[in-house]
């Protein structure tokens, strides 16, 4: 697992990022676009940081919706640097939702010779002896308290709470207000959908799907969904 600390970041995220780096957002459907957003705030509270420089995605834009954001689309992911080759050196971030897709995009992209950027909200309160997985994603107003794990290229959405010695696999998906309480293992994959809650001491396993507003009282199988209160398996 790619990871850096609270306070020896990856060498792409904000601690040591070169000035004015070059970014581009993976993704143009709301997630993507929420990434711009976070993009933004990080760049309100330290301007100069990021030169973003458009949207790749695999399926045509939505036009209207960039046009107001002021944002290019550079095409596809797959052949960027076939077509713009000074990209090689650029960092990305990926703005998509499904965990097998960003995987398959991260792939794509460090064998062109870009680099995951871990982008973490200024809102986001990080406890100490936390450590954040390389192209990690953390939104506004965001709680990590203290020894806990966050793999790569996981997407953590706006409102979440992760407590004490939880440890989160890579390409893990929480959608907004997740609330994890202390000692929870989530493993790669996985996805925790909007106003969630997991108690303390579950286990949740590869691909596991947690609905939203499920109570998770229990340890999750692999591949298993799960929903209600308490949550239960679905047929």
């Amino acid at each position: 697992m790619r990871t850096h600390s609270a306070t020896s970041l990856h060498h792409l995220s904000l601690s040591n990022v070169k000035p004015g780096q070059p970014i581009v957002i993976i993704g143009t459907g709301g997630s993507g676009r929420e990434t711009l957003t976070l993009l933004h705030d990080i760049e309100r509270n330290r301007p100069g940081t990021w030169d973003f420089r458009g949207f790749l995605g695999l399926d045509d834009p939505p036009a209207d919706l960039l046009d107001r954001l002021d944002a290019d689309f550079l095409g596809g992911p797959r052949t960027l640097v076939e077509h713009l080759p000074e990209a090689s050196t650029w960092a990305y971030a990926l703005g998509i939702g499904h965990p097998q897709h960003r995987r398959e995009m991260d792939m794509s992209l460090t064998k062109q010779g870009l680099e995951p950027a871990s982008l973490v909200h200024p809102s986001a309160l990080i406890g100490p002896d936390v450590e954040i997985g390389a192209g990690a994603v953390i939104c506004a107003h965001t709680v990590i308290t203290t020894n806990v794990r966050i793999g790569a290229s996981t997407q953590i959405n706006i409102g979440c709470v992760i407590a004490h010695d939880a440890r989160i696999g890579d390409y893990v998906t929480f959608a907004q207000s997740v609330n994890i309480a202390g000692n929870v293992t989530i493993k790669d994959n996985a996805t925790i959908f909007t106003n969630a809650s997991v108690i303390p001491g579950v286990h949740i396993g590869t691909n596991a799907t947690i609905a939203a507003g499920a109570v998770v009282t229990k340890d999750v199988a692999a591949e298993t969904t799960v929903a209600g209160v308490p949550a239960k398996p679905l047929p």
